[in-house]
């Protein structure tokens, strides 16, 4: 019972692990964070929407602007005794232009009041020189509460949208709801959808504030939402909000990648009404451009809670078949290939040819796909101890161990001479040729008087080089010596079945140490038999 209660809660945690990161990273957006709180980002955050305070987007727009208590106007009047005066909108929404009148000017854009203090102020004033304009922008407070790090009154301007008063309010807590935030105007509600100002750049979805304005930001729910997956810029699971369709989904998503398969992506619904999954495909080959048009397409249609995009990806999309050859050729590197066609022929063309110091004979090719698979049968063997082992098993792990894996035996000589040969194979992805560069030496080594490199000649046998090398050294095994091939191969020196090449190794090993007490124990056992013997004919002699 405890064994299946842990199973259960290990599964348990690996759900919750894979859907909670499956979802999409809003602090990319918010800078909010689910596990952490970035101090920094929000005191950053705070720092810029306080510094950014009564900056305008663009240019006011005086059709749109809605004059109010405190904003302030300059007028002026150049004649030979220039008059200049400052004048401030009431709070009663009233403004006064000495010697000229008063005008109320509630609910009225900065056009309507331009047009009517100018008609005022030509009344009075002949002179054609006259300036009225808006010098400075009110401000005011807005109210921010709900879902975020402190519910409180916030100064703002007509020159901020909701989601720069949130942030002088802290920001959003990291289960705020992003598209359902309500602003409340003179007993009326705007509904705010700051997903899609940030996602879709819809502007009017993130209003100017104005002053008496109230934010509320309602938690989110990870029970409303819709997600897409697959080839989309910015996958992943988004809140829904009632009237959102599939183009609004892919918006989000920041439309297609070029590896979209557009002509059948998959829809998956669950029904309320019998408890099942219904699945469809629609054709969306006309939707390459979603992001660079705001009008409506063919086959939109809304969504509902919990529906499900899959784009899936074109078949054999621009996968990156390419080998790599490395060494003594003119130009080394990565090269693409095209999958069973380009031949190793092709490569040795495109690469230049080879240098004046490549080794022909000694190139090797390692072919990665061969390389990569797994023997668990020494695998196992690894963490077998050796004295575990059975006579077969020592003999695999001995005659495998050595082994250079996706090592592929060439004569490349005859792929040069004969591109039609056999010899010339396809390539495959992820193959590696390293061509050497030529070695004129043999190395001799262990115990010889002088070891090192020797010149190589052709017709040498082993005890020529040796002899080169000052001869057989102090305790060398003479019988034991032995000669490493540069592909690997280990041979005994005096089977003599073999031709000394360059970069050949001759190793003398030195005889076998004999332990003290083995050497102690002989010379006891001879002594003892020497004395025996001894023993044996002074009795002899005695007899006689």
């Amino acid at each position: 019972m405890k064994s299946k209660k842990i199973i259960i809660f290990l599964l348990t945690f690996l759900c919750v692990f894979y859907f909670g990161t499956a979802q999409i990273d809003y602090s990319k957006l918010t800078g909010i964070s689910k596990t952490k709180l970035d101090t920094l980002a929000s005191q950053n955050a705070f720092s810029i929407a306080k510094e950014t305070n009564l900056v305008p987007e663009k240019e006011i727009d005086p059709n749109t602007y809605i004059v109010g208590p405190g904003d302030v106007f300059t007028f002026s009047i150049f004649t030979n005794e220039p008059v200049n005066y400052q004048v401030k909108v009431s709070p009663e929404s009233k403004l006064l232009i000495p010697t000229v009148s008063l005008i109320d000017v509630k609910n009225k854009t900065l056009a309507d009041v331009y047009s009517e203090a100018q008609a005022k102020i030509k009344k009075i004033y002949s002179s054609s020189d006259i300036a009225f304009i808006l010098s400075q922008v009110r401000q005011f407070k807005v109210i921010v509460s709900g879902v975020v790090a402190k519910s409180m009154s916030v100064p703002s301007s007509p020159l901020d949208r909701v989601s720069e008063v949130i942030e002088r309010a802290g920001g959003l807590k990291f289960e705020a709801s992003l598209r359902n935030i309500s602003l409340i105007r003179d007993n009326k509600v705007i509904r705010v959808d700051l997903l899609k100002f940030f996602l879709a750049g819809e502007k009017e979805s993130n209003p100017f504030v104005e002053g008496g304005d109230q934010v509320i930001v309602p938690p989110s729910s990870e029970k409303q939402q819709i997600s897409i997956y697959g080839e989309v810029g910015y996958p992943g699971e988004f809140e829904y909000v009632k009237g959102d369709s599939l183009s609004t989904l892919i918006r989000f998503a920041q439309g297609f990648l070029a590896s979209a398969h557009l002509d059948s992506v998959e829809i998956d619904r669950f029904s309320i009404e019998d408890k099942s999954l219904i699945r469809w495909f629609v054709n969306l080959s006309s939707w390459t451009n979603i992001l660079s048009t705001s009008q409506n397409l063919p086959g939109d249609f809304p969504l509902n809670i919990g529906d499900r995009v899959y784009v899936r990806i074109l078949p054999n999309w621009n996968k990156e078949h390419y080998v790599v050859i490395k060494g003594e050729v003119k130009y080394p590197g990565k090269y693409a290939i095209i999958e069973n066609k380009d031949k190793l022929y092709d490569l040795f063309l495109r690469c230049g040819g080879f240098t004046n110091n490549a080794s022909i004979s000694d190139i090797e090719f390692i072919r990665q796909q061969e390389a990569e698979k797994k023997d668990y049968e020494m695998e196992r063997l690894y963490r077998t101890p050796a004295t575990e082992m059975s006579e077969f098993e020592q003999r695999y792990f001995q005659s495998r161990v050595r082994e250079i894996k996706g090592s592929m035996t060439i004569d490349y000589k005859k792929v040069l001479s004969d591109p039609e040969s056999d010899q010339n194979i396809t390539l495959f992805n992820k193959d590696s040729i390293i061509v050497p560069t030529k070695k004129n030496y043999v190395n001799v080594q262990g115990r010889v008087n002088n070891p090192g490199y020797i010149v190589y000649q052709a017709g040498l046998s082993y005890l020529d080089y040796i002899n080169q090398a000052g001869g057989y050294g102090y305790r060398a095994d003479i019988p034991e010596t032995f000669v490493a091939k540069s592909k690997g191969e280990i041979l005994l020196a005096k089977d003599m079945n073999y031709v000394i090449e360059p970069g050949d190794v001759i190793l003398v090993p030195p005889e076998k140490e004999v332990p003290f007490s083995e050497t102690f124990t002989n010379i006891v056992s001879t002594i003892a038999q020497m004395a025996t013997i001894f023993g044996i004919v002074l009795t002899i002699v005695r007899l006689k």
